[in-house]
Protein backbone atom coordinates (compact mmCIF):
# COMPACT_ATOMS: atom_id res chain seq x y z
CA UNK A 1 0.00 0.00 0.00
CA UNK A 2 1.62 3.39 -0.76
CA UNK A 3 -1.25 6.01 -0.67
CA UNK A 4 -0.72 9.70 -0.30
CA UNK A 5 -2.81 12.31 0.67
CA UNK A 6 -1.86 14.19 -2.14
CA UNK A 7 -2.21 11.94 -4.68
CA UNK A 8 -3.99 12.61 -8.17
CA UNK A 9 -6.08 10.41 -9.38
CA UNK A 10 -8.25 10.62 -13.10
CA UNK A 11 -11.60 10.50 -11.36
CA UNK A 12 -12.70 12.38 -8.22
CA UNK A 13 -12.02 11.20 -5.18
CA UNK A 14 -13.69 11.74 -1.91
CA UNK A 15 -10.98 12.89 0.90
CA UNK A 16 -10.24 15.11 4.12
CA UNK A 17 -7.89 17.04 1.61
CA UNK A 18 -8.66 16.25 -2.42
CA UNK A 19 -11.41 18.97 -2.51
CA UNK A 20 -12.69 16.59 -5.58
CA UNK A 21 -16.27 16.50 -3.99
CA UNK A 22 -17.76 20.17 -2.98
CA UNK A 23 -19.58 18.60 -0.10
CA UNK A 24 -19.53 14.71 1.72
CA UNK A 25 -17.07 13.29 4.42
CA UNK A 26 -15.47 9.74 5.19
CA UNK A 27 -15.21 9.46 8.78
CA UNK A 28 -13.77 6.98 10.23
CA UNK A 29 -12.39 5.85 13.67
CA UNK A 30 -10.73 2.52 15.49
CA UNK A 31 -10.07 0.88 18.80
CA UNK A 32 -7.64 -1.96 19.20
CA UNK A 33 -7.32 -4.42 22.04
CA UNK A 34 -5.70 -7.48 22.75
CA UNK A 35 -8.35 -10.31 23.29
CA UNK A 36 -7.19 -13.00 26.27
CA UNK A 37 -6.68 -15.58 23.65
CA UNK A 38 -3.89 -13.53 22.42
CA UNK A 39 -5.82 -12.13 19.43
CA UNK A 40 -5.44 -7.88 17.76
CA UNK A 41 -9.05 -6.96 17.59
CA UNK A 42 -9.92 -3.99 15.56
CA UNK A 43 -13.38 -2.16 15.98
CA UNK A 44 -13.71 0.22 13.04
CA UNK A 45 -16.70 2.45 12.63
CA UNK A 46 -16.82 3.86 8.69
CA UNK A 47 -19.56 6.27 7.74
CA UNK A 48 -20.07 8.13 4.39
CA UNK A 49 -21.74 11.12 3.81
CA UNK A 50 -21.98 11.20 0.03
CA UNK A 51 -25.35 9.67 -0.86
CA UNK A 52 -23.81 8.79 -4.74
CA UNK A 53 -20.73 6.62 -3.17
CA UNK A 54 -23.57 5.00 -1.28
CA UNK A 55 -25.46 4.21 -4.14
CA UNK A 56 -21.99 2.42 -5.69
CA UNK A 57 -21.47 0.44 -2.43
CA UNK A 58 -25.22 -0.50 -1.96
CA UNK A 59 -24.85 -1.45 -5.73
CA UNK A 60 -22.36 -3.50 -5.24
CA UNK A 61 -20.20 -1.88 -7.74
CA UNK A 62 -17.96 -0.42 -4.73
CA UNK A 63 -16.88 -1.60 -1.13
CA UNK A 64 -15.83 -0.43 1.99
CA UNK A 65 -12.32 -1.32 3.79
CA UNK A 66 -9.16 -0.36 4.94
CA UNK A 67 -5.54 -1.05 4.51
CA UNK A 68 -3.68 -2.90 7.73
CA UNK A 69 0.05 -2.54 7.81
CA UNK A 70 2.95 -3.50 9.39
CA UNK A 71 6.35 -2.79 7.29
CA UNK A 72 8.62 -4.16 10.48
CA UNK A 73 6.52 -7.49 9.88
CA UNK A 74 6.12 -7.10 6.12
CA UNK A 75 1.97 -7.54 6.83
CA UNK A 76 -0.04 -5.73 4.78
CA UNK A 77 -3.23 -6.31 3.94
CA UNK A 78 -7.10 -5.13 2.79
CA UNK A 79 -9.44 -5.74 4.88
CA UNK A 80 -13.36 -5.62 4.25
CA UNK A 81 -15.48 -3.85 6.25
CA UNK A 82 -19.06 -2.68 5.86
CA UNK A 83 -20.18 1.09 6.30
CA UNK A 84 -20.80 1.16 10.08
CA UNK A 85 -19.34 -0.34 13.24
CA UNK A 86 -17.79 -3.91 12.69
CA UNK A 87 -14.81 -6.29 14.36
CA UNK A 88 -11.94 -7.96 12.90
CA UNK A 89 -9.65 -10.33 14.63
CA UNK A 90 -6.17 -10.77 13.56
CA UNK A 91 -3.03 -12.40 15.16
CA UNK A 92 -1.44 -10.70 16.61
CA UNK A 93 2.29 -12.47 16.68
CA UNK A 94 2.15 -10.61 12.68
CA UNK A 95 2.57 -7.30 14.70
CA UNK A 96 5.15 -5.19 15.77
CA UNK A 97 6.18 -1.89 16.22
CA UNK A 98 4.07 0.70 14.10
CA UNK A 99 1.00 0.02 12.01
CA UNK A 100 -1.12 1.93 10.35
CA UNK A 101 -4.73 2.01 9.04
CA UNK A 102 -5.76 3.71 6.24
CA UNK A 103 -9.50 3.14 5.36
CA UNK A 104 -10.84 3.54 1.75
CA UNK A 105 -13.45 2.71 -0.59
CA UNK A 106 -12.33 1.02 -3.80
CA UNK A 107 -14.66 -0.08 -6.82
CA UNK A 108 -15.71 -3.49 -7.46
CA UNK A 109 -15.64 -3.49 -11.38
CA UNK A 110 -15.38 -1.11 -14.20
CA UNK A 111 -17.95 2.16 -13.25
CA UNK A 112 -18.66 4.00 -16.85
CA UNK A 113 -20.00 7.28 -17.31
CA UNK A 114 -19.84 8.39 -13.53
CA UNK A 115 -21.71 11.71 -12.47
CA UNK A 116 -21.98 13.48 -9.44
CA UNK A 117 -23.81 16.65 -8.63
CA UNK A 118 -21.81 16.73 -5.82
CA UNK A 119 -18.12 16.41 -7.77
CA UNK A 120 -16.34 20.00 -8.42
CA UNK A 121 -16.94 21.07 -12.08
CA UNK A 122 -13.39 20.70 -12.96
CA UNK A 123 -13.85 17.11 -13.65
CA UNK A 124 -16.04 17.84 -16.69
CA UNK A 125 -19.47 15.28 -17.15
CA UNK A 126 -19.36 11.70 -17.26
CA UNK A 127 -16.03 9.52 -15.83
CA UNK A 128 -15.20 5.97 -16.34
CA UNK A 129 -13.10 4.26 -13.16
CA UNK A 130 -11.46 1.57 -13.69
CA UNK A 131 -11.65 -1.67 -11.30
CA UNK A 132 -10.04 -1.36 -8.13
CA UNK A 133 -9.75 2.42 -8.28
CA UNK A 134 -10.09 4.56 -4.93
CA UNK A 135 -13.24 6.35 -5.30
CA UNK A 136 -13.10 7.32 -0.94
CA UNK A 137 -9.72 7.49 1.12
CA UNK A 138 -9.79 8.28 5.08
CA UNK A 139 -7.20 9.65 7.50
CA UNK A 140 -4.64 7.05 7.89
CA UNK A 141 -4.61 6.03 11.85
CA UNK A 142 -1.32 4.85 13.50
CA UNK A 143 -0.80 3.21 16.47
CA UNK A 144 2.22 0.86 18.22
CA UNK A 145 2.13 -3.18 18.38
CA UNK A 146 3.74 -4.13 21.73
CA UNK A 147 2.24 -6.63 23.88
CA UNK A 148 3.53 -4.56 26.89
CA UNK A 149 1.33 -1.74 26.23
CA UNK A 150 -1.50 -3.89 26.94
CA UNK A 151 -0.33 -4.95 30.54
CA UNK A 152 -2.61 -3.05 33.54
CA UNK A 153 -0.35 0.40 34.37
CA UNK A 154 -0.55 -0.27 37.73
CA UNK A 155 1.65 -3.52 37.23
CA UNK A 156 4.67 -1.60 36.76
CA UNK A 157 4.34 -0.15 40.08
CA UNK A 158 5.33 -1.88 43.70
CA UNK A 159 4.27 -0.45 47.16
CA UNK A 160 7.18 -0.89 49.58
CA UNK A 161 7.93 -0.24 53.28
CA UNK A 162 10.59 2.23 54.03
CA UNK A 163 11.06 4.19 57.63
CA UNK A 164 13.04 6.61 55.86
CA UNK A 165 9.84 8.23 54.52
CA UNK A 166 8.19 10.89 56.50
CA UNK A 167 4.25 9.17 58.08
CA UNK A 168 1.55 10.16 55.34
CA UNK A 169 4.21 10.68 52.56
CA UNK A 170 5.67 8.62 49.90
CA UNK A 171 8.80 8.63 47.82
CA UNK A 172 9.43 6.94 44.14
CA UNK A 173 11.96 4.70 43.13
CA UNK A 174 12.43 3.98 39.77
CA UNK A 175 15.47 2.31 39.66
CA UNK A 176 14.48 -1.33 40.19
CA UNK A 177 12.64 -3.66 37.60
CA UNK A 178 9.25 -2.05 38.76
CA UNK A 179 8.88 1.74 40.05
CA UNK A 180 8.90 1.16 43.84
CA UNK A 181 6.67 3.44 45.88
CA UNK A 182 7.64 3.48 49.15
CA UNK A 183 6.28 4.49 52.67
CA UNK A 184 6.71 4.37 56.47
CA UNK A 185 4.77 1.25 57.72
CA UNK A 186 2.06 3.11 58.81
CA UNK A 187 1.38 4.57 55.63
CA UNK A 188 2.04 1.47 53.91
CA UNK A 189 -0.99 -0.39 55.88
CA UNK A 190 -3.32 2.60 55.47
CA UNK A 191 -2.61 2.53 51.80
CA UNK A 192 -3.10 -1.13 51.28
CA UNK A 193 -6.44 -0.92 53.38
CA UNK A 194 -7.70 1.80 50.74
CA UNK A 195 -6.57 -0.17 47.90
CA UNK A 196 -8.50 -3.51 49.40
CA UNK A 197 -11.92 -0.94 49.56
CA UNK A 198 -14.80 -1.19 46.87
CA UNK A 199 -13.37 1.55 44.42
CA UNK A 200 -10.50 2.16 46.85
CA UNK A 201 -7.78 1.70 43.83
CA UNK A 202 -9.93 5.00 42.72
CA UNK A 203 -8.29 6.82 45.37
CA UNK A 204 -5.15 5.47 45.12
CA UNK A 205 -4.82 6.39 41.37
CA UNK A 206 -5.24 9.95 42.35
CA UNK A 207 -3.38 10.43 45.77
CA UNK A 208 -0.63 7.93 45.14
CA UNK A 209 0.04 6.52 41.52
CA UNK A 210 -0.82 10.06 39.68
CA UNK A 211 1.84 11.84 42.16
CA UNK A 212 4.54 9.14 41.27
CA UNK A 213 4.09 9.33 37.08
CA UNK A 214 4.51 12.65 37.32
CA UNK A 215 7.91 12.60 39.31
CA UNK A 216 8.64 9.98 36.54
CA UNK A 217 7.98 12.17 33.61
CA UNK A 218 9.44 14.77 35.30
CA UNK A 219 12.69 13.27 35.72
CA UNK A 220 12.27 11.83 32.20
CA UNK A 221 12.69 15.43 30.86
CA UNK A 222 15.04 16.60 32.77
CA UNK A 223 17.82 13.11 31.87
CA UNK A 224 17.18 12.46 35.99
CA UNK A 225 17.32 8.61 35.64
CA UNK A 226 18.82 6.22 34.17
CA UNK A 227 16.26 3.90 32.33
CA UNK A 228 18.21 1.72 30.77
CA UNK A 229 17.42 -2.25 30.91
CA UNK A 230 14.40 -1.14 33.79
CA UNK A 231 11.17 -3.76 33.00
CA UNK A 232 9.05 -0.79 33.86
CA UNK A 233 9.95 1.19 31.07
CA UNK A 234 9.05 -0.73 28.07
CA UNK A 235 5.28 -1.08 29.19
CA UNK A 236 5.62 2.55 30.23
CA UNK A 237 7.43 3.57 26.82
CA UNK A 238 4.55 1.14 24.98
CA UNK A 239 1.95 2.90 26.59
CA UNK A 240 3.49 6.45 25.67
CA UNK A 241 3.89 5.64 21.92
CA UNK A 242 0.34 4.49 22.10
CA UNK A 243 -0.45 7.87 22.62
CA UNK A 244 1.56 9.50 20.13
CA UNK A 245 3.45 11.05 22.98
CA UNK A 246 7.11 11.19 23.26
CA UNK A 247 7.32 11.48 27.55
CA UNK A 248 11.15 12.81 27.78
CA UNK A 249 10.47 15.74 25.51
CA UNK A 250 10.05 19.33 27.31
CA UNK A 251 6.92 20.56 25.12
CA UNK A 252 4.92 17.40 27.22
CA UNK A 253 3.23 18.58 30.67
CA UNK A 254 4.01 15.76 32.88
CA UNK A 255 0.26 16.25 34.33
CA UNK A 256 -1.50 16.56 31.40
CA UNK A 257 0.37 13.52 30.05
CA UNK A 258 -0.06 11.40 33.45
CA UNK A 259 -3.75 11.67 33.85
CA UNK A 260 -3.65 10.22 29.66
CA UNK A 261 -1.75 7.20 31.11
CA UNK A 262 -3.94 6.71 34.48
CA UNK A 263 -7.03 7.23 32.08
CA UNK A 264 -8.83 10.31 33.94
CA UNK A 265 -8.45 8.76 37.27
CA UNK A 266 -9.47 12.23 38.73
CA UNK A 267 -13.22 11.39 36.68
CA UNK A 268 -12.82 7.64 37.80
CA UNK A 269 -13.03 9.18 41.84
CA UNK A 270 -15.89 12.42 40.95
CA UNK A 271 -17.84 9.51 39.90
CA UNK A 272 -17.38 7.09 42.52
CA UNK A 273 -18.19 10.22 45.20
CA UNK A 274 -21.58 11.06 43.50
CA UNK A 275 -22.45 7.38 43.96
CA UNK A 276 -22.64 7.70 47.69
Amino acid sequence: MKLDDYMRYPHPVLSELSGDYMTGEFVCSFEQNLTQAGELKLVADMRIDNEDLLDLINGQSAAPGYFLVCRRTYFNQLVNAPIGRSEKFFDATKFFGGVIIRPVVYTLRRVDRYSSALVDPEFGGNTTIGKGGIIALGPEFRFSMDRKKYKPFDSIFELARSEDVPLNTVRVDHDQDRITITAKSETFTSISAIRDMNRGKDIIMNTVYLPAVIEVISRLQTGGMNVEGRKWYRIFKAKCDDLGVDPSSPNVSPLELAQQLLRGPLAKTISMMESF
